[in-house]
């Protein structure tokens, strides 16, 4: 199980690492940036960011503190608080980035329309199960990495499940 934690935590790292460089050049137009915003604003990025990062360390952390390994434990929340540090430090401008994406991707209207959705009676419902949602498809994603993990020790094939 804890390989699979590792897996997913090392997922998540390599796809801010790698997000960055494929931003547009040109600067993008502040109206779109500001929707962008104003749109994650609405659906709780940031909020879902944090949820998604505290439970990815408490994951780790657990993981790492039932292997018995005492010392193993220590520097996995060693490890995990500089990481969260890290975050926080860079979140901001991860945020930031994530709106620049979504300018050039879509006009300020389209961004608008979404966002009134999402503080519509509706949309609000759907952003407050978000991360109850994230929750429970993160265990369903881990169940199925483990029966994948299970087939090919067992070598099992696809068919023959």
């Amino acid at each position: 199980m804890t390989r699979i934690v590792i897996f997913i935590f090392a997922a998540f790292l390599s796809v801010f690492a790698t997000s960055r460089p494929g931003i547009a050049q040109d600067a993008p137009d502040p109206a779109r940036v500001a929707a962008a915003q104003d749109l994650m604003n609405a659906t709780g990025v940031s909020k879902q960011l944090d949820g998604m990062m505290t439970s990815m360390i408490s994951r780790f952390q657990q993981d790492a503190a039932g292997d018995g390994n005492m010392q193993q434990g220590h520097a996995a929340s060693m490890a995990a608080e500089a990481f969260t540090g890290r975050f926080a430090s860079y979140k901001e401008e991860m945020l930031r980035d994530f709106a620049v994406l979504y300018a050039t991707r879509f006009t300020a209207e389209e961004m608008k329309a979404v966002a009134d959705f999402y503080r519509g009676e509706t949309g609000s419902k759907f952003v407050q199960s978000m991360p109850e949602l994230m929750q429970q498809g993160s265990q369903i994603g881990i169940k199925y990495a483990q029966k994948m993990m299970d087939d090919l020790k067992s070598g099992a094939t696809p068919t023959a499940r």
